[in-house]
């Protein structure tokens, strides 16, 4: 993935200039705060607003600032923040978070073509900002709305202003003008509050991603930092080729590589752009500084990496629930590819499923045809108990059933009859219990209670395939902290062609050339030892960052290779690739789900 620019050969730096930024910049302050930009991190596009919460900039100002950009061989586009402060003194009475207009009321919508309009005149393309949605519910939306519910409402109200107030109103102004939409990092609220890509992919000529993550242990949003990353990919698979990049700030970013992450996980994501918000928030602002250096080493990594790859995880437009729990996962080493369809052929070894994949209708029977074909479909416990209550036939699939019981525990045991290993997580962790009958359905890990013990991993067989069940705590930031034992059992049901055997917050970044990254999150628990499992016989391990050439470690008697790793240190940057060997199958034993208890004793 090449592009012709600056800096960068993998990805431009686009920097947000908000109007309130830009209202008042002399021609000598753009040209010294440009200046900033360029020497440490780049700066090959900006989005300038000439409208933002009531501010206009004036035509001669905005015909300075671009002349300066395109002098200094920026690239110029266009940026929108739908917000407008009250039109009229009925307008003070809406509660309206942010300045967010009112799609319903006749005077707000007139503002905002007119916002449009005077935006499309003066570029070629523009971008919308994150804050077109609505959540008002004034008189006239709940008249408008009637007997639909919000998330019903809101949809087909800001699909027809898309239309109607953004697009159409933008190429009347300038038929050569193409609107972007930015969708927010908060994907799991969409169809609340009105977002919705499968509809608007079709609107917009292109879409944007929100990459912020920030503090993830105070912001409102639960995002874990994986949604850098996972966002980007699910937005792509939205609108091929049609993804403009990845967007992301600096608050709530102490310390520094919590901004840094953010950049990271985005430019793994193949984003084609990274844009900062905003100019006036990050000129002379110390988490600038060493972006450059960062992403410097990154962009001469990807140079070496194919495509994103990894496990398909299928997430409905306007689906809900277990909300981000494989962004979580993905905290935990899993490489996941999010998309908005699910694979009807198992052309990939395996599936994810969370309770998000309920919103497809007809999910059990596409669960039903993917495994018995010979996929391998790792569901989550909310899946199976949701699917179960609504009766939906997931039954045959499994002999699991939930009662409504629940455990604690923070002891845990692997490998079923005779457990290899006995392990202690730092955290008590609550679980729902998931019944299963023996002999049906098999157990591939445990948790410890007292005198007892209950499944995580269960694995049931349907036709060619296989359905695993992963049965995960309650409280999702739990998960980085399961024993890395646990963990690699985990990792280990998705079937990829290799995977990590480490503790957690480390992430893995697969791509389609056996290219590979290795993220360890900074505040994390990554300690001790690491290794890469290989399915089967690879000759090297090579660091493609550290120039090394790391023979494997030995065989297993299941057919893999083992390659152990350096300890990482969170916060450094590894990418490797792995040498296959010509003779890449290692003969394995015919496959037995689990010995009978006279064999054992033989």
């Amino acid at each position: 993935m090449r592009q012709n620019m600056g800096r960068y050969r993998n990805f431009k730096i686009a920097l947000y200039c908000t109007a309130q930024n830009m209202v008042s910049m002399s021609r000598d302050a753009l040209r010294r705060q440009l200046a900033f930009f360029n020497h440490y991190c780049g700066c090959d596009k900006v989005y300038l607003e000439p409208y933002r919460d009531g501010l206009i900039i004036p035509a001669d100002q905005l015909d300075m600032l671009v002349g300066v950009f395109r002098e200094n061989g920026v690239e110029v586009s266009g940026a929108l923040t739908t917000t407008c402060p009250d039109l009229s003194e009925a307008d003070a009475g809406k509660q309206r978070l942010g300045g967010t207009y009112c799609y319903t009321n006749a005077a707000m919508r007139e503002h905002l073509v007119n916002t449009v309009k005077y935006t499309a005149r003066r570029f070629d393309e523009f971008i919308i900002d994150d804050w077109f949605f609505t959540n008002c519910t004034c008189g006239e939306c709940r008249s408008a709305k009637g007997g639909r519910s919000w998330e019903e409402f809101r949809t087909e109200l800001c699909a027809e202003v898309s239309r109607e107030l953004i697009i159409k109103p933008a190429k009347e102004a300038n038929p050569n003008c193409r609107v972007i939409i930015k969708y927010p990092n908060w994907s799991e609220a969409y169809q609340e509050s009105g977002y919705s890509p499968a509809i608007q992919r079709g609107i917009f000529d292109m879409i944007y991603t929100g990459t912020e993550t920030r503090d993830t242990r105070r912001s409102d949003q639960h995002l874990p930092k994986y949604l850098s990353y996972s966002l980007v990919r699910l937005m792509e698979n939205y609108a091929p080729g049609r993804n403009g990049g990845g967007w992301f700030d600096p608050y709530g970013c102490s310390p520094i590589e919590l901004y840094l992450e953010q950049a990271y996980l985005t430019a793994f994501a193949r984003a084609r752009e990274l844009c900062l918000f905003c100019w006036g928030s990050l000129y002379n602002n110390r988490v600038v500084t060493p972006l450059g250096l960062q992403l410097d080493l990154i962009d001469s990594m990807l140079d070496k990496a194919g495509s994103c790859a990894g496990v398909p995880c299928y997430l409905p437009d306007g689906a809900q629930g277990e909300d981000h729990l494989e962004d979580f996962l993905g905290m935990a080493g899993i490489p996941f590819e999010p998309t908005p369809d699910f694979p009807l052929e198992p052309k990939t070894k395996s599936v994810f499923l969370t309770v998000q994949a309920l919103k497809d209708p007809d999910i059990i029977g596409k669960l039903k045809t993917y495994v018995a074909a010979g996929g391998r479909a790792v569901v989550t416990s909310g899946f199976i108990i949701e699917a179960l209550k609504d009766r939906r036939g997931i039954e045959e699939l499994t002999s699991i059933r939930y009662r409504g019981r629940r455990f604690s525990s923070n002891e845990f045991i692997d490998d079923g009859m005779m457990p290899s290993g006995y392990y202690i997580s730092r955290h008590l962790m609550s679980f729902p219990l998931l019944e299963h009958r023996n002999n049906t359905t098999w157990t591939l890990a445990k948790a410890v209670v007292g005198e007892e013990n209950y499944p995580i991993v269960l694995r049931d067989c349907y036709g060619k395939g296989q359905m695993i069940t992963l049965v995960l705590p309650d409280e999702y930031g739990y998960i980085y902290d399961l024993p890395p034992e646990i963990l690699k059992v985990i990792r280990a049901q998705f079937e990829l062609p290799y995977f990590l055997d480490a503790p957690g917050q480390i992430s893995m970044f697969m791509y389609d050339n056996d290219v590979f990254s290795l993220y360890a999150y900074t505040g994390g628990l990554t300690s001790g030892r690491a290794s890469i499992i290989a399915d089967g016989r690879a000759d090297a391990l090579v660091s493609l960052s550290g120039g090394f050439r790391q023979p494997p470690s030995g065989y297993t008697r299941d057919g893999k290779t083992i390659f152990n790793l350096f300890m990482l240190q969170p916060g450094d940057i590894h990418f490797y690739k792995l040498e296959w060997n010509e003779n890449r199958e290692i003969p394995k034993p015919k496959r037995e789900i689990i010995s009978a208890p006279h064999e054992l004793n033989a």
